[in-house]
């Protein structure tokens, strides 16, 4: 069962809205890291990290530790914007969404060394 919390969809407003799991998309492709290789990092199938990417499947948090120590970020950088609308984002937008959260991966390093 997802948890309502975790588990975010498009308002009906056709907004685009962060989901932990296009976050978790969003990290790795900027990172330049490919699916199967994290999956393969993280002993898990491409499959269950491809569900959990399209928010199908909701991860453990000891998993969500794990894929953060992977993906060299904070594991509330997972969190910390979700469920929130993006201004001026369209659904399909992804490189406006790397940007915003290569930014972001940028703001963290400099203010924390992470």
């Amino acid at each position: 069962m997802q948890h309502p919390s975790l588990i975010y969809r498009y308002s009906l407003l056709g907004e685009s809205i962060l989901t932990l799991g296009n976050a978790i998309k969003l990290i790795r492709t900027a990172r330049g890291i490919k699916q199967r290789e994290l999956a393969s990092q993280l002993s898990v199938s491409p499959n269950y990290l491809s569900l959990v990417e399209s928010d199908k499947r909701e991860p453990s948090l000891a998993f969500l530790n794990r894929l953060a120590a992977k993906l060299r970020v904070p594991i509330a950088m997972l969190f910390v914007f979700q469920g929130q609308p993006i201004p001026g984002v369209q659904p399909n937008d992804v490189d406006k969404l790397k940007d915003l959260l290569l930014k972001i991966d940028r703001l963290v390093v400099e203010h924390t060394g992470t």
